[in-house]
């Protein structure tokens, strides 16, 4: 008799085991950009990155009217995962800039999973050599819901140009490179990875200059930005004819959620991501990301999940 009840509660401890590991993972939206944007696709990256790796959730990404619309729909608990860019995120927390008078206080971050370094790229035919230069020109400086929008006026006042001073023109970043190529504009203002292809793809096309952002005016800009900024070189011959390293600046991309979410499927992700990051950096948008950069600024607490990770990498004390 008592070997028929061991063997009954054995076979119920199996079962409990197998029944354990068949519950279905929930299924978590990461808010992005519209379909086909850049965010769009960095969020089925790292998509396939986190659920390769872990079993707890399953991420997919989501098409957002953008980054603002992000922090409404991850503050309000509509998605579990949302990205922005780390000053927006700081702004949405604490109810200033765009967000001002609206506290999005339930705001936790994760982590920086890819910087968007700052081109500023002319047709070579319309004899812009430096951001001076940009005066009198059709200047694309983004759509005003877009995250890029506030950089480029930034920079533009960091380097003494009013927007009444250009041509403004307001266009998403697809729409640019043809538009650089047919002269409907001259210049444009943009946040992507280096090596784009759109850009890598009209380089080819026609002759394209990369201006450069000088030392003074990014530490002007940065100093605006609450110093959330990175400098850095776009390499030589990143793209066709452009021969010497151009100095720029980027800003970091960040994963954030709200403060319900759990501590372990946030763990669990996070570790997914940095523990597996040369294969993330398979994916060119990841290429230049170091785990240093992860955690650039920390005015948006961290959330439980993303902090114990960081802490068992040594990154936090």
């Amino acid at each position: 008799m008592k070997r028929i009840v061991s063997m009954g509660l054995a076979v119920c401890s199996i079962l409990f085991f197998l029944a354990g590991d068949a519950f279905p993972a929930e299924r978590w939206a990461l808010g992005c950009s519209g379909a086909g944007s850049g965010p769009y696709v960095w969020g089925a990256w790292i998509s396939k990155i986190v659920n390769k790796y872990q079993n707890k959730v399953v991420v997919s990404s989501q098409a957002t009217a953008g980054y603002n619309e992000n922090v409404e729909l991850v503050h309000a608990g509509r998605i579990q995962l949302g990205m922005t860019i780390e000053n927006d995120l700081l702004d949405a927390y604490r109810g200033s800039a765009q967000f001002r008078g609206r506290l999005h206080e339930r705001l936790r971050k994760l982590f920086i999973f890819n910087l968007s370094v700052v081109h500023v790229v002319t047709r070579e035919a319309a004899g812009i050599k430096t951001l001076a230069d940009l005066k009198g020109k059709k200047v694309n400086i983004s759509l005003p819901a877009m995250a890029t929008r506030k950089v480029s006026e930034d920079l533009l006042k960091a380097a003494d140009i009013g927007l009444s001073e250009i041509k403004k023109f307001e266009m998403a970043t697809g729409s640019t490179f043809p538009s650089l190529q047919d002269r409907v504009i001259d210049a444009t203002i943009n946040g992507y990875s280096i090596g784009h292809g759109e850009l890598m793809e009209l380089a080819n096309n026609i002759k394209v200059r990369l201006i450069e952002v000088p030392e003074d005016v990014f530490q002007k800009v940065n100093k605006m930005r609450e110093n959330t900024f990175l400098q850095v070189d776009v390499p030589a011959n990143s793209y066709k004819g452009q021969t010497e390293i151009v100095k720029t600046f980027a800003f970091g991309n960040v994963l954030f959620t709200r403060d319900d979410i759990p501590e372990e499927p946030v763990y669990l992700l996070t570790k997914a991501f940095w523990d597996n990051l040369p294969e993330v950096q398979k994916e060119m948008s990841f290429k230049i990301m170091k785990k240093e950069y992860a955690l650039i600024m920390t005015g948006v607490p961290l959330h439980p999940g993303a902090q114990k990770y960081f802490k068992e990498a040594g990154i936090l004390k």
